[in-house]
C-alpha cells in the first residue's frame, strides 16, 4: 500500500493553456486526488494494480502541454513526511525572540 503522488507543470501563458490547467486540476480532485499544493497532488493507492489503473487515467484527462510527475512512495514514507508550515515558523520565531530578550534582560 502505498501514495501516488503527481506533481506538474503546466504553462498557462495563454487563455487556453489556464482553461486546461484548470481542467487537469479539478479533474484531479474529481477522481478522489488530495491538493497537498497548489500542483502537487496525491491518491491512496491500494496496489499495484490500482497504481496503474490511476496512472492509466491520468493519461487521459492530462493536457497535451506541460510535464506531469507521478512518483509512488511506500505507506511508511508518507507517515514520514516532515510538514514545515508558515504559521509554526511564525510562531516558533516569537518564541524564539521572547526568550532571546529575556535572556538579555537576566544578563543586564
Amino acid at each position: 500500500m502505498g501514495w501516488l503522488l503527481v506533481l506538474f507543470d503546466l504553462p498557462t501563458d495563454t487563455k487556453e493553456e489556464r482553461r486546461e490547467a484548470t481542467r487537469f486540476r479539478n479533474a484531479l480532485l474529481d477522481s478522489g486526488f488530495l491538493m497537498l499544493q497548489y500542483s502537487v497532488y496525491a491518491k491512496n493507492a491500494v496496489s499495484v494494480e490500482k497504481k496503474n489503473s490511476v496512472i492509466h487515467n491520468l493519461k487521459i484527462i492530462s493536457p497535451t502541454t506541460g510535464n506531469i510527475q507521478c512518483i509512488f512512495i511506500t505507506d511508511a514514507q508518507w507517515g514520514n513526511i516532515i510538514t514545515i508550515s508558515a504559521a509554526e515558523v511564525k510562531k516558533k520565531r516569537q518564541i524564539d525572540e521572547k526568550t532571546s530578550i529575556g535572556k538579555q534582560l537576566q544578563f543586564w
